[in-house]
């Protein structure tokens, strides 16, 4: 009785093996995950020719189709009290990329950029990272695009007022 108590199970070499591997496999394939992730930069500024009274949005696009969807990367609101002498400041970190940064002052508090008239133009203050004249043209990631690869502090935006 004593022997049998005493007795321990093998476990089969084959089975250490296959953890073993599956292991080492896991280790190798997240380390290749976290090398492609890249690096995470910051990026911001200031936004400057605000009222102070509104909400303002700032969004950051990945490419064409989301920005003309709507769909942003990541957004932040600054609230009026955080505003000061018609300036705020943001920042976002983010990985290494292409992107485009939008501004707007939200005046009717609906939390969307709003357009109309006979060109379908934006009825609410707004502007870009990235000097954009709105005559005779509509702003586009193509040309609002910019290369993140480093820290970027002077991400400014100058507001287009409506």
């Amino acid at each position: 009785m004593k022997n049998e108590m005493l007795k321990t199970r093998r476990i089969p070499a084959a089975v250490i093996l296959a953890v073993s591997l599956i292991t080492c496999l896991a280790l190798i394939f997240g380390a290749a995950e976290n090398s492609r992730a890249g690096n995470s930069y910051r990026v911001g500024g200031r936004v400057r020719g605000l009222t102070g009274e509104h909400k303002v949005y700032i969004s950051i696009y990945t490419d064409e189709a989301n920005y003309k969807d709507g769909i942003a990367m990541k957004s932040i609101i600054i609230h009026p009290e955080k505003i000061k002498e018609g300036k705020a400041e943001y920042y976002f970190l983010i990985p290494e990329g292409e992107y485009m940064i939008m501004v707007f002052e939200d005046r009717n508090g609906d939390g969307k950029l709003n357009y109309g008239g006979v060109f379908n133009t934006p009825r609410e203050p707004y502007g870009f990272y990235r000097r954009f004249r709105p005559f005779l043209n509509s702003p586009s990631f193509d040309r609002l695009r910019f290369k993140l690869d480093k820290e970027i502090r002077d991400a400014n935006i100058n507001l287009i007022k409506k």
